[in-house]
């Protein structure tokens, strides 16, 4: 409960309304754990996958049906934790605050490898990942954006230490490919690790499936690990 009222040295006169705001901090989220073929010590690495517009809600089977989440309903398996937070507005962004939050409450699981802890984001949850890399910058080893776009003035936070690719179709006439390119410059120019794959005649909606059956991101990333555990 947050409160927003009286203070110490305020001049209000008596009897002066108060207003008092709840502020929920839940995420609803899926969580994927890896078979760790009868070794309790096993560690691991972590995928933060962030869906995109039509998933958001709260209805966590909207989040089953697209990206990760619905590869491994398929029957794919992963050799690492992925965490699936559902973004709660189906018009805003991810509320980032809040999804830290809920992701430090995963990362407690002592399995999970802290040097490894990746994103992928496709569209809205691009622009998410790219979030994440700016207002918490030691935390991730990769940073994935599939579709999505960063705030140009701030990447200038995100961390050297990370790895960062981006994948975008040509034909995308909701978050157009100059998006994608504009970050991509923005982050060479600050020396960062970047890569961009374009997708000739491909548009928004066939990416985030392309991208995520391109078995070349999936060794890339596992590749990737901070120095130090943050």
């Amino acid at each position: 409960m947050a409160g927003v009222g009286s203070r110490p040295g305020d001049r209000r006169p008596a009897g002066a309304p108060k207003a008092r705001v709840q502020i929920e901090g839940e995420l609803d989220y899926l969580l994927y754990s890896p078979d760790d073929h009868g070794d309790p010590k096993a560690r691991f690495p972590l995928v933060v996958w962030l869906h995109g517009g039509n998933e958001g809600g709260h209805d966590i089977d909207k989040v089953r049906s697209s990206g990760m989440p619905r590869m491994i309903e398929a029957g794919r398996q992963f050799p690492f934790f992925v965490f699936s937070p559902q973004n709660p507005s189906e018009e805003l962004l991810y509320p980032i605050e809040r999804l830290e939050s809920a992701l430090r409450e995963v990362l407690a699981n002592p399995r999970i490898d802290r040097s490894r802890v990746y994103v992928i984001g496709y569209s809205r949850g691009g622009f998410g990942a790219w979030a994440l890399a700016e207002q918490f910058p030691g935390r991730f080893a990769a940073i994935v954006s599939i579709a999505g776009g960063a705030n140009l003035q701030y990447l200038n936070r995100t961390s050297e230490k990370t790895a960062y690719r981006m994948f975008h179709g040509t034909d995308d006439d909701v978050i157009p490919l100059s998006v994608s390119a504009l970050v991509h410059e923005r982050l060479r120019s600050l020396k960062r690790n970047t890569r961009l794959t374009v997708y000739e005649g491909v548009g928004h909606a066939a990416v985030e499936s392309i991208a995520l059956n391109d078995e070349g991101l999936w060794r890339w990333l596992l590749e990737q690990r901070l120095d130090s555990t943050p």
